[in-house]
């Protein structure tokens, strides 16, 4: 298991060399990363010098090469808005984007987890239906369109919560509900597609023939063989929350990554957005490794890195 691990991770590690050369791709992009990287009225002697400094008038390669040993390090330049480094100005915001995320998450499970077990133990009923109806809604409806109709109903119309900003639980409860509608549309459907597969299987109808009730065989038989799938769309659910915060923190006003990232890309600050990049990159990753481990456990005849 430790090799299988230690493999995992050097793929991981790969994967975010990789990503450092998308991020190091946004500068090239603007033909003159001195100029960029730089405020408009930086004298040009001194655009010169850092250009000099950094290596920018160096073949590709190098240039690369160097980027990526400050990237190892966290240094992905000072910020052009705020003045201080990049990385710090993001990770400010991870606590209060992690906070969200984990609120959405948890609306995501508390609704699915009944809802798709109910749904697959009374297939074709009211339920079901209303189950199949979450999954139409949360998965056909874009964010944005479900964030302002929360806004207009509850924050406007009834005054019951906060519209915008942070700082107490009840600012993470709307942008919450966004993003955990999304998130619920897909586990209901995985968890109700996977228990109605674990359903039919051998070793059900034998709990059932020995006498358990309904309720024993799904919580100690069920759940836990129909869990890799779920499991795997809630590690994969990381990405879709990370791209999807963007727009939720933009409507609510949230100070999270995801408005700052909105921020910076209308500012151009090309630092701030290639740590936010990066930042986003490595928490995706950590999730995919932590689904190696959870495979493990829930099985262990997988391999950690197996997949």
């Amino acid at each position: 298991m430790l090799g299988s691990l230690g493999r995992r991770l050097a793929y991981n590690a790969l994967v975010l060399v990789g990503v450092a050369f998308i991020v190091y791709g946004l500068v090239l992009l603007t033909s003159d990363p001195a100029r960029a990287l730089l405020p408009p009225p930086t004298p040009l002697e001194t655009i010169e010098s850092f250009r000099r400094a950094h290596g920018y008038d160096q073949p590709f390669p190098i240039q690369f090469a160097l980027f990526l040993s400050r990237a190892v390090v966290g240094d992905f330049g000072a910020s052009i808005r705020f003045g201080e480094p990049a990385l710090g100005v993001v990770l400010e915001r991870v606590p209060a984007t992690l906070a969200l995320a984990l609120t959405g998450l948890a609306i995501a499970v508390l609704v699915s987890l009944p809802l798709g077990v109910a749904a697959a133990m009374r297939r074709g009923s009211w339920i079901d239906g209303v189950a199949r109806g979450v999954v139409v809604v949360g998965s056909g409806v874009p964010n944005f369109v479900v964030a302002q109709v929360l806004i207009l109903v509850v924050a406007v119309g009834l005054r019951a919560l906060p519209v915008s900003g942070a700082g107490t639980p009840a600012h993470l409860i709307l942008p919450g509900l966004v993003v955990g509608l999304s998130s619920a549309a897909g586990l209901v459907r995985i968890l109700r597609s996977s228990l109605l597969e674990v359903f039919g299987r051998d070793y059900i109808r034998t709990a059932y023939a020995k006498g358990l009730s309904e309720r024993a065989v799904v919580l100690r038989h069920a759940l836990r063989n129909a869990a890799i799938p779920v499991v795997t769309f809630l590690a994969f659910d990381v990405a879709a929350i990370l791209s999807g915060v963007v727009i939720v923190e933009r409507v609510f006003a949230y100070p999270g990554m995801g408005l700052l990232a909105f921020q910076a890309v209308t500012n151009r600050d090309l630092p701030v957005i290639q740590a936010f990049v990066f930042v986003s990159a490595l928490t995706i990753v950590t999730a995919n490794l932590l689904l190696d481990v959870a495979y493990a456990l829930l099985d262990p005849r997988i391999r950690v890195g197996a997949r």
